[in-house]
């Protein structure tokens, strides 16, 4: 019944919907000025190294286009596993670092949606984990492209690549 439940092709779109809209959302409100809604506030997470390569800016112009990549490729459907994997790596690292902020005894505004909301990072964390939980559900289900541009090709293209059949 379980398994029935996490393989159902209106679960794996719902999470691929939800899933790619937290990643607009965010990627969206960051990159509207990229130095002050993610590099600063990676600077101010005070995990990644500085010297001697910046790490923490590196990671700061990155992250919006990341978001952006997993959310509009794991709505559409295309690549669908590559960009779940994508989506709960970059979930998984937001849980690390949100927890080391909280190991730390910081509590943080983690940057999340700039200027839509403030959220602190001892809230967030549970989003963070829902991303997770999200990329898993739609990167294991036999279904994650029902409704898809990988499902529209895989039907007209009765023999795929195989490249293609491990991204998808």
């Amino acid at each position: 019944m379980l398994k029935n439940i996490l393989h159902s092709k209106w679960l794996a779109l719902a999470s691929r919907i939800l899933l790619g809209a937290i990643f607009i959302l965010a990627a969206s409100l960051k990159l509207s000025d990229i130095k002050l809604n993610s590099v600063n506030v990676v600077y101010e997470y005070g995990i990644l190294p500085v010297e001697p390569v910046d790490l923490a800016a590196i990671a700061g112009y990155v992250l919006p286009f990341a978001e952006l990549f997993v959310g509009v490729t794991v709505i559409l459907g295309l690549v669908t596993r590559l960009a779940s994997l994508g989506g709960g790596l970059l979930g998984l690292s937001f849980v690390i670092g949100e927890g080391i902020v909280l190991l730390q005894g910081r509590d943080l505004n983690c940057g999340c949606f700039p200027g839509l909301m403030g959220t602190m990072v001892s809230q967030t964390i549970y989003l963070s984990i829902a991303l997770i939980l999200l990329s898993a559900i739609v990167f294991f289900s036999r279904n994650r492209n029902f409704f898809s541009i990988s499902g529209i090709i895989e039907k007209r293209n009765s023999d795929p690549p195989k490249w293609y059949k491990v991204l998808s």
